[in-house]
């Protein structure tokens, strides 16, 4: 439930196709679970594909938090939610289906180390606890509490690399109906292509060149990078703000073919951020 917006994007300025510059290296594409904690896991990637519910959630991030209405899917395969702190009858926004790729929990057990734990009750249900600690610094560190029957996500700590927590979410409650057939409910998700390496773990999902947008994820975090004009008279340099766990990140940089403003939005550390924008190229011939 992760929103990008794009508005800023829609300039008078043309943009020259951007590309970002693949890494040679590759992972396997194909993995054993073995464990019980990497069971977990493909539950929660898979969740909540078969599953239908509606519940509350409490959000907690920079200092504030809200109460979410959610309900999924609705008849186009997509959730909606309504977000009840923001504005008395608030409007019903929608939110898309997970990625899915039966290659995903590879991409994922590549760079997470994944250990299960005790669970505790949440919305009234019981789970086990799921700690997904990067093994490298270009990502954060999950816990997360896991329905013992479903495996769907009730509850989530994302937390940065000294442990400070920057982002919570947990249902208060929820009530699930039609669980069990996976199969019984065919839904679009959204598209997940392996195999391309920008940065180290972080493949490329979809791109427009063309408008100079790219999207990035190493199965479970996920990051956009936009490219366009610096406006005249911006300086050169580097910004970043951190609301949460999601970070924007901007760098001013002169090119020969103009200057550019180079922006990085997702949940990464600012680390990541730069080495996505290290990446991105002109094409050949400027074409």
């Amino acid at each position: 439930m992760r929103e990008f917006s794009i508005q800023r994007l829609r300039h008078s300025l043309s943009v020259l196709p951007f590309v970002l510059l693949l890494s040679t290296a590759a992972y396997a594409t194909d993995c054993e679970i073995t464990s019980p904690a990497a069971e977990a896991l493909r539950k929660v990637l898979s969740a909540p594909q078969g599953l239908r519910f509606e519940g509350t959630v409490l959000s907690e991030r920079a200092g504030s938090r809200q109460f979410i209405v959610v309900s999924w899917p609705d008849a186009a395969g997509q959730g909606t939610m309504r977000r009840m702190n923001a504005a008395a009858n608030p409007p019903l926004e929608k939110w898309p289906a997970p990625f899915t790729s039966a290659g995903r929990i590879c991409d994922v057990l590549n760079v997470y180390s994944p250990s299960l734990g005790k669970g505790r009750i949440v919305a009234g249900r019981a789970t086990q606890q799921l700690s997904l600690k990067p093994k490298d610094p270009l990502r954060l560190a999950y816990l997360v509490d896991l329905d013992a029957q479903t495996g769907m996500a009730l509850a989530m700590v994302t937390a940065g690399s000294d442990g400070q927590v920057l982002e919570r979410y947990e249902y208060a409650d929820i009530t699930f109906s039609e669980v069990g057939d996976r199969g019984a409910t065919t839904l679009e998700a959204e598209p997940y292509s392996r195999g391309r390496i920008v940065v180290p773990g972080y493949f490329l999902v979809t791109e427009d060149p063309g408008k100079g947008i790219f999207v990035v994820s190493d199965g479970l975090a996920t990051a956009s990078v936009f490219v366009e004009p610096l406006p005249a008279g911006a300086p050169a340099g580097e910004g970043a703000v951190i609301e949460g766990a999601t970070l924007t990140y901007t760098r001013g940089v002169a090119s020969p073919k103009g200057r550019l403003l180079i922006s990085v939005l997702g949940e990464v550390p600012v680390v990541t951020a730069r080495l996505l924008a290290d990446v991105v190229r002109p094409p050949r011939g400027g074409e």
